[in-house]
């Protein structure tokens, strides 16, 4: 049986380390800076003490106006800028779900994201993401994991 926590990276170390695993297993890499983002959270996802999954989380700023398109809360919601897995193994599901509940735990009403537009975005749509639209100027799907919802 494996042992499974979310943990939130906090110490500048801890984040240097995430920055890191995001730059290389991500396929879009790392982001200079912050995205004009004014509060960053970055998470990881340990398996029997293994950080099997990272993922890189930040307040609506820099896409304020496509949560008020889609009438996602940007002041309570957190927009998930990266997420990878660092492992071999399928974590990356069971991640978004684990890191909803701890979300959802502090009273945020919703995760979201967006999608490539040539990409399946299968985990979204497995970890119980819906798509709620696309971006006018790009065409880049739009999916949001109600947290607060009946």
């Amino acid at each position: 049986m494996s042992l499974k926590a979310v943990v939130e990276f906090k110490a500048r170390d801890e984040i240097r380390l995430a920055r890191m695993l995001i730059e290389r297993y991500h396929s879009q890499g790392m982001v200079r800076g912050g995205g004009a983002a004014r509060g960053h959270r970055w998470f990881g996802y340990l398996v029997d003490g293994y950080i099997c999954a990272v993922a890189w989380l930040h307040d609506a700023t820099p896409f304020r106006f496509v949560a008020h398109m889609f009438m996602i809360p940007s002041d309570n919601s957190y927009f998930i800028r990266r997420i990878c897995k660092t492992c071999p193994g399928d974590y990356l599901v069971e991640f978004l779900s684990a890191l909803s509940e701890r979300l959802r735990g502090e009273g945020k009403e919703c995760l979201w994201t967006l999608g490539l537009d040539d990409h399946s975005n299968a985990l979204y749509k497995k970890a119980g993401f819906v798509e709620v639209g696309r971006t006018p100027r790009t065409g880049h799907p739009v999916f949001v994991r109600w947290l607060r919802r009946e």
